[in-house]
């Protein structure tokens, strides 16, 4: 798009520059411009035992990148319905491609190092590419060029950013040659507040994620990367596509303001059916930066705040000062924040709670289990969360719970962790109350004990579906992914279950997941008796949307005729058309 500019009457500042809008917003910050060189490729030839030795470091960072393009697909999926995940699958396929990674081997035999083995890779494909000029091509070649630059983010001498340096991108404004999926990634992980591409096209990869997770965004800025140099801050009006380098104060002033304006107006109020009953709808969270988001949205409470994000970012060994500082901004957020502790799996790749080749992720250590069998871990973050409550109520809840003891003992490590701090001289009068997060098959059945040692409850969907069906959501066989994603009359009758026992005891069940994001999964729910669901920013304002349509004796009759069918199928051909 032409980078000619346009007045603002209010202000009478031009903008500097304009772009193709991926995703609305008014954003202002810091400027950070990511570096699209793929470093400084040795240039030396290698010799004798330095080829093994190279190859064993491409198995290395090949490993390692796959597992952290696994972590952040994981950790997003709430952000993303089924098929903008698989976005992910396809990159994990580029780095296990057999031809592209024979052709990096086969040059580092010939006595090229790595980093240039892959830099010559690509230009291969570049220039394959240029032959066949299509948009199909370009955003092949643009998911090619971001797998590369995962894989060398993972090499010695292509490290991914310090912990102190992504800490000091959140709130910036990225500047970027072309919009990836990496790009994206690190954006959300660091709470990057817009993104600038110089090129890129609508179909992308990089696009279609970013319109998903609603960043401001643009792309086809041309010229963003020399007009910023030596620049301080940058405007972003992803309504209009324009950009301001080095704005005036007032025109800061005035356009977010005027989204405050904005935001006010269009505040979600309560939630209520169509005969009026109401629907709690609060937030699911990983960041800060997600927790603003929901609260513009006028979301008041944050039903499901996940911890992991912290301990991924600073390789399981955060500064306890530090996770205070991140915590504190999601508690501040909202009037009342159920805090999940850390719900770690082998996927995040953190050798320092997992062993290579320690099996499934999913079924092997994780949840409770990880955070029982490392103590100092558990101790660190509960003081953290209990600092950043700063002397008010804490809702701590306890992931993959399996039996009472599990939640006995995480409520001796709070025990501990309260008198440590007392002893210091820190406010920790608020006993935090202790939720338990019902994921398995074991929970379910033990579900009377556990509430009766919880103070309130949670339930995971995703992984309830999963586990109960024995399915994976994310395996290639569609038969497999159906089973985990669908109505199961198995899943219907535990969750009615809960309700009921819940209901009995006057205490509360919210439930989360991606499956919330499906049209049907919600009115079952409610039919079933739910009426708490903490939902990802993206999806709040749609689903709020949505309740006002829906009919409480419809869902009832509709989940009870559910919950009594013999197989999926049946329930699928229950749902009403409104529903599908």
């Amino acid at each position: 798009m032409s980078s000619e500019t346009t007045t603002t009457p209010a202000t009478q500042q031009q903008p500097t520059l304009l772009g193709q809008t991926v995703s609305p917003g008014v954003a202002y910050g810091p400027v950070f411009v990511r570096s699209e060189d793929f470093g400084d490729a040795p240039q030396r030839s290698l010799q004798g035992d330095e080829i093994d030795a190279e190859l064993a470091r491409l198995d290395s960072a090949a490993r390692a990148a796959r597992v952290g393009l696994v972590h952040q697909r994981d950790n997003l999926a709430e952000r993303f319905h089924e098929d903008q995940r698989r976005i992910f699958d396809a990159h994990l396929k580029i780095l296990e491609d057999p031809a592209v990674e024979a052709d990096i081997r086969n040059r580092i035999r010939d006595g090229i190092p790595l980093e240039a083995s892959v830099r010559d890779v690509l230009q291969v494909y570049e220039r394959l590419c240029q032959v066949v000029e299509t948009e199909g091509m370009r955003n092949k070649l643009a998911d090619l060029r971001d797998v590369a630059w995962r894989l060398l983010q993972h090499c010695d001498r292509g490290k991914a950013p310090a912990a102190a340096e992504a800490t000091s991108r959140q709130g910036s404004v990225l500047v970027v040659h072309e919009l990836s999926v990496s790009d994206l990634t690190e954006a959300l992980e660091q709470g990057v507040a817009a993104i600038l591409a110089e090129a890129g096209t609508m179909g992308s990869h990089g696009t279609i994620l970013t319109r998903a997770a609603g960043i401001p965004a643009l792309i086809g800025v041309a010229g963003i990367r020399e007009a910023v140099d030596g620049a301080q801050s940058l405007l972003v009006d992803g309504e209009s596509g324009q950009v301001w380098v080095d704005p005036k104060p007032e025109l800061v002033s005035s356009s977010l303001g005027r989204v405050a304006e904005q935001q006010a107006a269009e505040a979600l109020g309560p939630a209520r059916l169509a005969d009026g009953t109401e629907v709690k709808l609060s937030s699911a969270v990983a960041s800060p930066a997600e927790a603003r988001r929901a609260a513009n949205s006028g979301v008041t409470q944050i039903g499901l705040y996940r911890t992991e994000l912290p301990l991924i970012q600073r390789q399981g060994r955060p500064r306890e000062d530090s996770l205070v500082q991140f915590h504190t901004k999601v508690l501040r957020s909202a009037e009342s924040v159920q805090v999940r502790l850390p719900d770690l799996d082998a996927s995040t790749g953190l050798t320092r709670f997992f062993a290579p080749g320690v099996g499934d992720a999913k079924l092997g250590p994780r949840g409770v289990r990880v955070l029982l069998a490392h103590p100092d871990m558990l101790g660190l973050q509960l003081r953290a969360l209990l600092r950043a409550s700063e002397g008010g109520p804490l809702r701590l809840a306890v992931p993959a719970v399996v039996d009472p003891l599990d939640l006995s003992r995480v409520r001796e490590a709070v025990d501990n962790a309260r008198e440590e701090l007392r002893l210091e001289g820190a406010d920790v009068s608020h006993n935090p109350a202790l939720g338990v997060v019902f994921e398995t098959p074991a929970s379910a059945l033990l579900a009377r004990e556990l509430m009766a040692e919880s103070d309130f409850s949670l339930l995971g969907l995703d992984a309830f579906c999963e586990h109960l069906a024995g399915s994976d959501a994310d395996s290639r066989d569609p038969v497999v992914r159906t089973l985990a994603t669908r109505p199961h009359p198995a899943v219907l009758r535990a969750v009615r279950k809960l309700v009921q026992l819940a209901e009995g005891r006057d205490q509360s069940l919210t439930v989360y997941g991606e499956r919330l994001a499906d049209d049907a999964w919600i009115p079952l729910l409610i039919g079933l008796g739910v009426r708490r669901f903490a939902l990802r920013p993206g999806i709040l304002r749609e689903v709020h949307g949505r309740l006002g349509g829906i009919d409480l004796e419809l869902c009832e009759s509709t989940a009870e005729r559910a919950a009594r069918a013999r197989s999926a199928e049946e329930i699928a051909a229950l749902i009403p058309g409104a529903w599908r």
